[in-house]
């Protein structure tokens, strides 16, 4: 049995090219979900194909999403205590060879591997091995991603780099790309309709959004954007920026709600360029040829690096130096050769996990 465990609408996205592989050749798979995204979730199940999950672990924070400390503490009670009162009869349903799939470097991450060790199961960790070298940048991702590789069993690397991260580790996998890749390709774009130039910004992690200093200046930066930007917003952010912009003034920016998976893609792919803190898009930045800006301090990924993407390392004249030229980055499509989600299930059933 190959159990997946998630709770972000970016942890569906990535898992389901997976998913969908194992079931088209009859591998018995369950998702079990902590909601730590709530509606957006249910609402990216449904529109990747996913269905109805097997267990809920837990209903993000009292229904709501995870929007600050108390909420993260709400949540991981009640994951704790799903454990406490379910562990036994889950774990006695399953078979001996179950392993328990985390992906990423999110709380619920963290939340899946402690569940496959209490259960005595193996734990296959997705993405593993990203390493930005610095534990508060970004935070708290790159602890997530530390704790998650002392207790998995099983690493899939995206990258060589990541490999060479888990050099001393045993059952570690490259899957040449990230998963992301695939569900980019699988579910396709839908066509924009515009034919004017515009910009693409989602800022949302939580090293920037609680920097009110840098969220302030990052976008009255953007303001002075030679084209117009469309701002994703979500659950998370969009409160502090609504806010900043309300004070700031100027109609550069247009506020959108969180899109679907393909429509964001097609946002994307007809963009002029992407300023971003996401590592994900990252990855699909990179494959699509976009000038990007990622807006962090540092990132664990070379994806696109030095080709059409630049870190700012939140320094603004960077991002002022990359409005201006964002054009001169621009690239082809970079097709990858092989599909990781292939590699990925190849080597669950290789092990016999879906027998």
């Amino acid at each position: 049995m190959i159990v997946f465990i998630y709770g972000t609408t970016a942890e569906a996205i990535k898992l389901a090219p997976v998913i969908g592989r194992l079931r088209e050749r009859g591998a018995p798979t369950q998702q079990w979900v902590t909601m730590q995204h709530t509606e957006a979730l249910v609402s990216a199940m449904e529109q990747l194909g996913l269905g109805t999950p097997d267990q809920v672990i837990a209903r993000g924070a009292a229904g709501k999403p995870l929007r600050g400390t108390v909420d993260v503490v709400r949540w991981g009670m009640s994951v704790l205590g799903w454990l406490r009162k379910n562990r036994k009869a889950v774990a006695a349903s399953l078979p001996e060879n179950t392993v328990i799939v985390v992906h990423g470097d999110t709380l619920t991450s963290v939340a899946g591997a402690y569940i496959a060790r209490r259960m005595g199961f193996d734990c296959a960790h997705i993405e593993a091995g990203l390493r930005s070298g610095n534990w508060r940048h970004p935070f708290p991702e790159e602890l997530d991603r530390r704790i998650v590789g002392t207790m998995a069993t099983v690493h899939y690397t995206p990258s060589a780099e990541a490999t060479r991260n888990l050099q001393k580790r045993s059952n570690v996998v490259y899957t040449h790309g990230n998963t992301a890749l695939d569900a980019l390709l699988d579910h396709g774009a839908r066509d924009v309709s515009s034919d004017d130039p515009y910009g693409v910004v989602l800022l949302h992690r939580f090293e920037f959004i609680s920097n009110s200093q840098l969220v302030d200046d990052t976008l009255a930066a953007l303001t002075a954007s030679p084209v117009p930007l469309r701002l994703i917003v979500d659950a998370y952010n969009r409160e502090t920026l609504e806010r900043v912009l309300a004070g700031q003034g100027g109609d550069r920016i247009q506020i959108i709600p969180k899109l679907r998976h393909d429509e964001f893609v097609a946002l994307l792919e007809n963009a002029a360029f992407v300023v971003t803190d996401s590592g994900g898009i990252q990855e699909e930045s990179a494959l699509l040829g976009v000038p990007t800006l990622i807006h962090r301090k540092t990132t664990e990924r070379g994806e696109g690096i030095g080709r059409n993407i630049v870190l700012s390392g939140w320094d603004l004249g960077r991002l002022r130096s990359f409005l201006d030229d964002y054009a001169s980055l621009r690239h082809e499509p970079d097709r990858p050769e092989r599909s990781p989600s292939d590699v990925i299930v190849a080597d669950l059933i290789s092990r016999g996990y879906a027998e």
